[in-house]
């Protein structure tokens, strides 16, 4: 039987339209961070984790290839290789407005942290700038065996 160990939320926005965040083209920004209490755990540890974030695009026409991204990675530094899950939205010439971009991931079988702290970050990267809105907001729950 599994055993809840911890769960967490970093806020940022909790609705449409309540911030107005320049996002810096071909930059990933971190826009939430959760740490986990994990002690106690035994057995494997599991995580679920989900994100929302709302990006207003720059007027158009977006360049070809152009994307936009929202990713979870396992501890702060926004590199590849800690990469647990991400949602990609490929953009169209003609796309414009306000893109809502939705993540639930799983984390299985992670390494049990020296710290008894597990922590993840969520971020945004869009190839063609933009603004971050609102809903901004980051969900965690660790369980073990």
């Amino acid at each position: 039987m599994s055993k809840f160990l911890d769960t967490r939320t970093s806020q940022n926005a909790s609705t449409g339209g309540s911030i107005e965040i320049t996002l810096t083209p071909m930059t990933p920004t971190a826009i939430g961070v959760v740490g986990l209490n994990v002690t106690g755990a035994g057995g494997e540890l599991r995580v679920t984790l989900s994100g929302i974030a709302a990006i207003n695009l720059p007027a158009g026409p977006q360049p070809e290839g152009s994307v936009i991204v929202l990713a979870v990675v396992r501890g702060t530094a926004l590199v590849q290789e800690a990469l647990v899950g991400d949602v990609v939205l490929p953009l169209l010439p003609t796309d414009t407005g306000v893109k809502i971009l939705n993540l639930t991931v799983s984390d299985y079988n992670v390494p049990y942290p020296a710290s008894n702290e597990l922590v993840y970050s969520l971020a945004v990267f869009s190839a063609v700038g933009g603004t971050r809105l609102g809903p901004e907001s980051f969900y965690a729950s660790a369980y073990s065996n």
